[in-house]
């Protein structure tokens, strides 16, 4: 649960106060705050897996590694539906759903699409999950609307 938030905590400074101004700006800005975002993610998640590797132990920060695309990439799809200051949303949403039905069953072992309690080396499927997770929020992130008039055919 912790990684959520190390890894959302970034994608809040995409909202600014002159939306409409930065929804036409120019390859420049949107290049530069690409750019900052992540540079954010980075201090962001390695400031965070530094600080836990002092108390918990490595398959558990493993773990907690393996689920930081995952929520980043709900935190921007969730950004790009709802809007950058609600790009919590769906990674919270997500984590109401996975306490709920993400426990493990009879057998001891979690779903397959638990990701943030599977290790990559015993489930490669969890880390998968979580870099398609990730993949779909940075299409989301790309898929602006002034990059959409770009890419459709001139009228």
């Amino acid at each position: 649960m912790l990684a959520m938030f190390a890894a959302v905590l970034p994608l809040l400074s995409l909202h600014g106060p002159m939306a409409e101004l930065e929804a036409s700006g120019t390859k420049r800005f949107h290049r530069g705050r690409a750019v900052r975002l992540v540079a954010l993610w980075i201090a962001s998640i390695t400031l965070f897996l530094g600080v836990s590797a002092v108390e918990v132990e490595a398959r558990v920060l493993e773990t907690m590694a393996v689920a930081l695309p995952g929520w980043t990439g709900l935190g921007l799809l969730s950004g790009r539906l709802l809007g950058w200051r609600q790009s919590w949303g769906l990674p919270a949403l997500a984590l109401c759903i996975l306490t709920y039905w993400g426990v493990p069953g009879t057998d001891g072992e979690y779903p397959w699409w638990e990701f943030t309690v599977l290790s990559a080396s015993d489930h490669p499927g969890g880390l998968a999950l979580s870099l398609a997770l990730c993949a779909i929020g940075v299409l989301a992130y790309a898929l602006t609307p002034w990059r959409l008039r770009a890419l459709s055919p001139r009228r």
